[in-house]
């Protein structure tokens, strides 16, 4: 096992290796086969509005996978493809970091693919696949390499603008190895105009591809999208306010059952930091070019922090949700890099203790699967009492319409209360914000003329007057159903926090 570990890798076992990795942690997902919050209307109308948002490859990539002009469910064939097509990627970003790469070399990688806040991407069933082919992207525009500056760049730019194209926040990953790309190329002990050259590179790739993105799918975009942060009074604090916000969602990942691996990782990797400024003291140049490495390095640090939020941070709302917290997956390849250095500094047998943290990130994987399946059970289970009340009630038979209206539920969901206390991250990164969806219906019950509310396009004071003078006919813990005529209301409750359920075991004696 040892020898396995310092094993050169030939490149058929590196991508059996990613193949069978990237599976594992995606598997849970599978098994669950759950539809999650945009998957429900999608599933239904087999319907797409990529292109509206700007993210036309996501539409062509299932036209052409489904050979139609929709997008009906074939879960989970894309999430199968975008595994062997992201097993790909991660072995060239492995060529691409170390000239022999080895098992430990492969696993400084896999947190692209690992990260907890990436699993609510992989959460959507046609989302989900879409977004791991734009990580796919934005890896091979790092790794392509060109004598010429043009092929390179226009190369590795088109690659981005396809990131772009699939989902936008794909950039904050490309922000992140970017820094890792600079840290690495210090800490090789290169010239310092190796380290200038890199720069110059991939701002150029950045600038054309945001060019690229412009000029062909951007122009696509029709759906409303917040406005961009204004540079008016308070704007700092709103900034910083949102900085503190994202940090709080990271912090979320440490508990008491994982503080011990959390500090490791975090003080090795200073360490390991540490070794790379070292060496960086030790290239031969003039002392203001080695100041400057320290400063870029010292400037990519402070870059792929804020690229976890990244794109986020430009628009007037904040969206904290973690499925655009991407930028997390290169800012943990930055720490396996740098604990990877710290500790094969010591002996190169250490390096295999990286399989911890990447157990660590499995385990919460199939947490996170569990808690998928909890939640899709009690959907199934509110389903099935409204079509009970809707096809049982006689009072009910003569309504033309129903009407949904959603409360949001803040992720409560109490089968995984004891998960949810243990792993705080788990709630966040899962959050479903509803009971139930009217698109949930005509799939799991056959019930087809209930609509959502905030759909019809009615105002709110005429529900709340609804509600003020009618007494409902059902009243439950989950729902209540208002009748006014030929149509009906379906309130949805926001269930209380407080409502939790522990259960004590206690052994008896025989």
């Amino acid at each position: 096992m040892v020898d396995l570990l310092k094993v050169e890798l030939s490149q058929n076992k590196m991508m059996a290796f990613f193949v069978m990795a990237v599976f594992i942690f995606a598997f849970p997902l599978i098994l669950a086969d759950s539809f999650y919050l945009d998957d429900n209307w999608r599933a239904q109308l087999a319907g797409m509005e990529w292109k509206e948002d700007g993210r036309i490859l996501a539409a062509w990539l299932y036209q052409g996978l489904s050979f139609t002009q929709g997008a009906p469910n074939i879960f989970p064939l894309p999430l199968l493809i975008s595994i062997v097509a992201m097993s790909f990627a991660l072995r060239a970003l492995t060529n691409h970091y170390f000239l022999k790469p080895t098992v430990v070399s492969c696993l400084v990688v896999l947190p692209l693919w690992y990260s907890p806040f990436f699993l609510q991407n992989l959460s959507y069933q046609y989302d989900g696949p879409a977004m791991a082919l734009g990580v796919m992207a934005v890896i091979y525009a790092i790794t392509f390499r060109h004598a010429s500056l043009i092929v390179r760049t226009g190369v590795s730019a088109l690659c981005i603008a396809i990131g772009l194209s699939l989902y936008q926040m794909v950039i904050n990953i490309y922000l992140g190895l970017c820094c890792v790309e600079l840290i690495r190329t210090a800490n090789e002990c290169k010239e310092p105009r190796t380290s200038f050259i890199v720069l110059r590179d991939r701002l150029l790739q950045f600038l054309l591809a945001v060019a690229f993105y412009w000029l062909t799918a951007y122009q696509f975009i029709t759906h409303e999208r917040t406005g961009l942060r204004e540079l008016n009074n308070g704007w700092t604090e709103k900034l910083s306010a949102d900085l503190l916000l994202a940090a709080q969602r990271v912090a979320l990942l440490y508990n008491d059952g994982n503080a011990w691996l959390c500090w490791s990782l975090l003080i090795i990797a200073f360490t390991g930091f540490g070794l790379v400024i070292y060496r960086v003291l030790r290239v031969r140049a003039n002392i203001l070019h080695r100041t400057v490495l320290v400063g870029l390095c010292l400037f990519a640090i402070a870059l792929v922090l804020v690229s976890i939020p990244g794109l986020a941070l430009i628009f007037s709302y904040y969206n904290n949700g973690a499925r655009v917290m991407m930028g997390a997956s290169s800012a943990l390849v930055l720490i396996f890099y740098l604990n990877y250095q710290a500790l094969t500094a010591v002996h190169t047998r250490l390096g295999g203790l990286l399989i911890i943290p990447v157990i660590a990130m499995l385990s919460f994987s199939y947490a996170y699967g569990r808690v998928m399946y909890l939640q899709k059970e009690l959907s199934t289970s509110i389903a099935q009492s409204v079509t009970y009340d809707v096809i049982s009630n006689k009072d009910l038979r003569g309504v033309e319409k129903y009407y949904m209206v959603n409360n949001p539920t803040h992720g409560w969901l109490v089968g995984a209360d004891g998960a949810f206390k243990l792993m705080p991250a788990l709630k966040y990164v899962f959050y479903a914000k509803f009971l139930l969806l009217p698109e949930m219906l005509p799939r799991s019950t056959g019930i087809t003329n209930v609509f959502s509310f905030d759909d019809d396009g009615r105002s709110e004071n005429v529900l709340k007057g609804i509600f003020t003078r009618v007494v409902p006919l059902v009243d439950n813990k989950f729902y209540s159903i208002y009748v006014d005529g030929v149509d009906a209301y379906i309130l949805m409750k926001t269930p209380s926090v407080d409502d939790v359920y522990f259960k004590t075991m206690h052994k008896t004696e025989r």
